[in-house]
């Protein structure tokens, strides 16, 4: 009955999707690109259908996440094919590993009939989904046509756990149904198995060994002369949200050494950029736009971040950055970019909406979580001693093991190729 009345749901959201379609479009043209694969419609030439490896990545985290993966995989299986599926433009449009071998197209709605369609047409060897990916059609019927499905990189918060106790009995019959679940942290393991009695097993994070383009020196001193910075310390808070602004603009004005750094603030949502700018204006500070930057001699300039696109060369180009939405209770931005960096970083005591991965990273010391009234002390303590050594050497060490956890994933997945 729950089945059906979920079925009944997808459906309804069947008939209404082409409105949220155009709608999206607005914004994202790409949403109404490649429409008849939405409707288990498909079309890719070359494809092979016998032998394929398929990942489902929604979006871009997800895709990031299996690229290195990727990497691995296509070279030391060469007679396998294989399938990345995305629910999202921005999933689709993510650069991944380069080979004929790889194919890309989006998910149809998890309708019965649907989902039939595409694994009539594709028929994958192995289904594999990433992180949160929890779609009740489509691994009912990978089940009864035993195919193997594998959940991997897998998260669950508190909260979606809490939201899943509402279902318990419905939502267990779909993760009982995965052949293998691979989940980021003992915290994620715990929350599993409070649902499903199936075995878990436990790696680090696959997205720190994602492929990140880091700053040559040059173009360091590059970037920061185009922006008007000179050889000061940069103090980064990036990614930030509502009311994290004022809280940082307050703190850095306690700082008795304030002329020895440079601060930059990069607002997550590009909506905001006029607001912050207001923002840092009324506080008394002056205000140099990365995106019209001007020569300016005033000690007390805050280079705000309105640009689209370069968070890597603002992150690259800070000594320590401020995790945005942890210091108001959003539950933080990923910290994953700047850890890749190899940029130091503080977050506030909001994190749960990356809670294994920060938790990991404090446990590693590559993370420091601090209060959000004590920025100012905090910023000063790290410069004062020899902070930056140590955390390089203890995100070395952080990354490797990484690495390490990243062949164990591989060995795990390849025994049901």
């Amino acid at each position: 009955m729950r089945f059906f009345l979920y079925q009944l749901l997808v459906h309804i959201l069947i008939v209404l999707s082409p409105i949220k379609f155009i709608y999206r479009s607005i914004k994202q043209p790409d949403y109404l690109k490649h429409l008849a694969e939405r409707y288990g419609v498909y079309n890719l030439k070359n494809i092979k259908n016998n032998d394929l490896i398929w990942f489902h990545c929604v979006s871009l985290g997800e895709t990031k996440a299996i690229n290195s993966l990727l990497s691995h995989l296509v070279p030391r299986f060469k007679d396998k094919f294989f399938l990345v599926t995305h629910s999202t433009p921005t999933g689709r449009n993510t650069e991944i590993y380069n080979s004929k071998r790889i194919f890309r197209a989006y998910l149809c709605f998890d309708s019965w009939f649907l989902n039939k369609l595409f694994l009539n047409y594709f028929k994958p060897k192995v289904a594999i989904f990433l992180e949160t990916e929890i779609w009740p059609g489509i691994t009912k019927e990978l089940k009864l046509r035993k195919i193997p499905t594998l959940l991997i990189n897998a998260r669950l918060s508190d909260q979606s756990l809490a939201k899943y106790q509402h279902i318990k009995y419905f939502i267990k019959q779909t993760f009982d149904s995965f052949d293998l679940i691979i989940a980021q942290s003992e915290h994620d393991k715990k929350n599993f198995k409070s649902i499903t009695d199936n075995k878990i097993q436990i790696c680090s994070n696959l997205k720190f060994n994602q492929p990140i383009t880091e700053l040559t020196p040059s173009e360091k001193n590059k970037f920061k002369k185009l922006l008007n910075i000179n050889s000061k310390k940069v103090i980064s808070l990036i990614s930030s949200r509502k009311g994290e602004e004022e809280l940082f603009l307050k703190q850095i004005k306690l700082l008795k050494n304030f002329n020895d750094f440079t601060f930059m603030i990069i607002p997550r949502h590009p909506q905001r950029f006029k607001e912050v700018e207001v923002l840092i204006l009324k506080d008394g500070y002056a205000c140099n736009l990365a995106k019209h930057p001007k020569k300016t001699n005033q000690s007390n300039t805050i280079v705000l971040g309105n640009t689209m696109g370069e968070m890597n060369k603002y992150i690259s180009i800070s000594d320590l950055v401020l995790i945005g939405g942890s210091f108001k209770n959003f539950g933080s931005q990923s910290p994953v970019e700047s850890l890749l960096l190899k940029t130091p970083c503080l977050v506030g005591p909001s994190i749960y909406n990356f809670l294994s991965i920060i938790q990991h990273g404090i446990a590693a010391k590559v993370i420091k979580q601090i209060a959000p009234d004590t920025i100012a002390v905090e910023i000063n303590n790290f410069f004062k001693t020899k902070n930056k050594k140590v955390f390089e050497q203890n995100l070395n060490k952080f990354l490797l093991k990484n690495k390490k956890d990243e062949e164990k994933v591989i060995q795990l997945i390849s025994k049901y190729f």
